[in-house]
């Protein structure tokens, strides 16, 4: 009842401010599925982000970063989520992407992503990793780099690990059956699998204390031709950030149907938290663990995505 309550009132406020003083657009956006670190579109579609904006947003669910900015590139997207890395990739091999928002940040006091075991493993430290097979929903992102990272600093070669992608959802599987040793999980299928698996590390705590996991990005030449829809997609991904990172208890409502998790389970488990504001100091460190296990050929400068952000964010309502 309470989130009924809220979408009638964010209704009520789009009748009486915005939706009147613009023409309403459709943007084609996509998220990784039902993770939470991924679900603002998800999100702002329920809650009337995107419509106070003047935005009519399909939304779609792609299996990675890679795949989402392909299809961008391809002109089937307009703009979509995918990881840090997979954005500085893209420009690196002179793919035409802009970043426009932050997405979800490591959330260093309750993290929603850990490298885990099945329970009863004897798996401890890195070097219990050496020569193992590790699981991670995409190759060659954030994923992959955080748990090479948390390997070869727990006393580990992460050069012997073999990296399996799967999806979140059949890796609990994957360990039962000895497929695989370890696995990097994300809420809220994390949390779900608690009967069956347990921590090794925080894996993502070893690129550095705090620092934007994701971002939104679209194609230059379509911001280019639309930048007022940019500018427009900007502000409802930033209201929904302030939004989500303060009600925490309305998006599990929304999550909770798509992701098929029981919503009792959203109060114990870690939630997500979204960047509010483009910070090159939260962008750099993934790109430099990148560089460093050859992810990227050539340092990559984040400073120069908040800089080609600007003119979307600027006159931006807070």
């Amino acid at each position: 009842m309470r989130l009924v309550a809220l979408l009638a009132l964010l209704a009520l406020t789009v009748v009486g401010t915005r939706a009147g003083a613009q023409d309403t657009a459709t943007m084609r956006v996509a998220d990784l599925g039902h993770s939470d670190a991924s679900s603002e579109p998800l999100y702002a579609i329920a809650a009337g982000f995107f419509q106070r904006n003047g935005l009519d947003v399909k939304l779609s669910a792609l299996g990675g970063g890679p795949t989402i900015i392909a299809a961008i590139t391809g002109g089937s997207l307009d703009a979509g989520f995918c990881n840090t890395v997979s954005a500085a990739q893209a420009v690196e091999r002179g793919l035409p992407i802009v970043v426009l928002a932050p997405g979800a940040e490591y959330p260093a006091e309750k993290p929603d992503t850990l490298l885990v075991k099945l329970r009863g493993s004897k798996i401890k430290t890195g070097a219990d990793l050496n020569g193992k097979t590790v699981a991670v929903a995409s190759l060659q992102g954030v994923l992959q780099l955080s748990a090479a990272s948390w390997i070869d600093q727990n006393g580990g070669d992460s050069k012997t690990v073999h990296f399996l992608e799967l999806p979140f959802t059949e890796m609990t599987a994957a360990l039962k059956a000895g497929r695989i040793d370890a696995a990097m999980l994300a809420e809220p299928v994390l949390s779900s699998e608690q009967p069956d698996v347990e921590p090794i590390g925080d894996a993502y705590g070893s690129i550095a204390p705090q620092w934007t996991l994701g971002v939104f990005v679209a194609s230059k030449p379509w911001v280019t031709a639309n930048p007022d829809l940019a500018r427009r997609f900007v502000q409802a991904i930033l209201e929904t950030a302030r939004w989500a990172n303060a009600h925490h208890a309305d998006t599990a409502q929304i999550l909770a149907p798509q992701s098929k998790i029981d919503l009792t389970r959203f109060g114990t488990m870690a939630r997500s938290r979204f960047g509010e504001t483009l910070v090159a100091a939260h962008l750099q460190p993934p790109l430099d663990a990148a560089l460093k296990y050859g992810q990227l050929k050539a340092p990559f400068d984040a400073a120069q995505w908040v800089a080609d952000a600007q003119p979307y964010a600027r006159g931006l309502k807070r």
